[in-house]
């Protein structure tokens, strides 16, 4: 079911499949800044990311001495949410336990997505509660695809611009599979802080960054309107598309850890990054979508 909140000058519309953001809509200049999910090149919109981000290797990973099969990024992309409160620009949809995530997931957990609108801002934060007699392990992340262009001009007028200078490095995918090679390089980027958008760019799928600034934004030479996104919450940040094709859109996905390095079953207890949570516990992280018009 699709539910909509907005303000005066925005509207947003969430879907309680996955709690997917599904639109994010300029009612002053009406244009929509979200990618809505053509499958010539990805169905998807804006998935949430729990417990686990990207792919384990063979979809396995290990937990107390035994095997759990894990779909990629997580199960909460698979399931339906329930809705527990709604206001005029304020949304929180729930995902629990049930028998089939058990068995992918030996966790109980209340998993909640929190939206709110705060004029040209969408707050969009995670928090699990654990339920459970034993320590929660898991990761977020988001992947919001943001429609590029989303006004003058052709993709590659765009760039992604960071607002501060860092000492960026790439986390570097393994050439067969695209597993993590378990190893980074610098990643220069230009005048410090610039990326400019190349189809080609995703060929060898997401560029995955960490030692970013926290703030990022879409920008072209030929719009004055941008996109932002702050992500202090999270270590690293996916830039990705589909490889191999001209998708007229860029996702922006702040992570709180890494998929799979290439050849290891993950022994989830050690896998770096994850958060811990103790029971009766809660973890929280968020990050925003900002639109500059």
């Amino acid at each position: 079911m699709i539910y909509t909140i907005e303000n005066s000058k925005f509207r947003v519309s969430v879907d309680t499949a996955g709690a997917q953001l599904q639109s994010m809509y300029s009612k002053e200049t009406n244009t929509e800044y979200i990618w809505q999910g053509d499958s010539k090149y990805w169905s998807g919109r804006a998935y949430n990311l729990f417990p686990f981000i990207g792919r384990m290797y063979k979809n396995l990973y290990a937990y107390q001495g035994n095997l759990y099969k894990s779909r990629t990024h997580g199960l909460a992309r698979y399931y339906a949410f329930r809705l527990e409160e709604r206001s005029a620009t304020r949304l929180t949809l729930l995902l629990t336990e049930n028998e089939e995530t058990l068995e992918e997931y030996p966790f109980h957990f209340e998993f909640r997505v929190f939206f709110e609108l705060e004029n040209n801002v969408l707050n969009v934060r995670y928090k699990v509660t654990n339920t459970d007699d034993k320590t929660l392990i898991c990761a977020f992340g988001g992947h919001p695809g943001i429609n590029v262009p989303f006004g003058n001009g052709e993709f590659e007028d765009y760039y992604i611009e960071f607002d501060q200078k860092s000492c960026v490095q790439r986390q570097l995918l393994s050439d067969s599979d695209r597993f993590m090679a378990g190893k980074s390089i610098p990643y220069a980027l230009e005048d410090g802080v610039r990326l400019p958008l190349q189809h080609d760019l995703f060929n060898h799928d997401a560029v995955i960054l960490s030692h970013t600034a926290r703030r990022v934004s879409i920008k072209s030479a030929k719009e004055s309107r941008y996109v932002s996104m702050k992500f202090d919450d999270f270590k690293y940040l996916g830039i990705w598309h589909p490889g191999d094709t001209d998708s007229p859109f860029v996702c922006l996905e702040p992570w709180g850890a890494l998929p799979a390095t290439d050849g290891i079953i993950d022994n989830l207890e050690n896998k770096a990054d994850m958060t811990h949570v103790a029971p009766n516990q809660s973890a929280s992280v968020a990050y925003t979508v900002e639109i500059h018009e």
